[in-house]
């Protein structure tokens, strides 16, 4: 019964989260419709999934801080899906840049607004979900 009110209660900040950082977004888009400055936009648009993955990673760090596991980073998972995910959360930027992009990250930036996205909270996920101890598996 505690963890089912803890998730409720995660859930719940959840949704706040999500509905003030979409505020921040549109008080965001009217200064950039109006002054037409539009770098905090961009960047917003590219923190706020990251930002978002990370919250959602808190439950997981919360438990290893818990088990006394928090005494390292794994960085080979970091290195295998956070670094591409960063890659294509970046692509739209890196589009207008002169960066060789391959197929897959040409495809996000010039079809996909949603890929980005998504991955940008893979990399906020994988970014917290990496604090931890190294297991035994020999």
């Amino acid at each position: 019964m505690k963890r089912l009110l803890f998730h409720l209660g995660f859930a719940v900040f959840l949704i706040a989260a999500m509905m003030g950082m979409l505020s921040i977004r549109g008080g965001l888009v009217d200064q950039a419709e109006m002054e037409f400055k539009v770098v905090p936009l961009i960047i917003f648009d590219l923190i706020f999934p990251v930002v978002f993955g990370m919250l959602f990673a808190l439950p997981f760090l919360w438990r290893r801080y818990r088990a006394h596991k928090l005494k390292g980073f794994m960085w080979p998972e970091f290195i295998g899906i956070g670094v591409p995910s960063l890659f294509v959360a970046v692509s739209h930027w890196l589009y207008f840049t002169n960066f060789p992009l391959n197929p897959v990250t040409r495809f996000f930036a010039m079809h996909a607004i949603n890929g980005p996205i998504l991955f940008g909270f893979i990399f906020g996920f994988t970014l917290i979900h990496c604090i931890r101890k190294r297991e035994d598996t020999e």
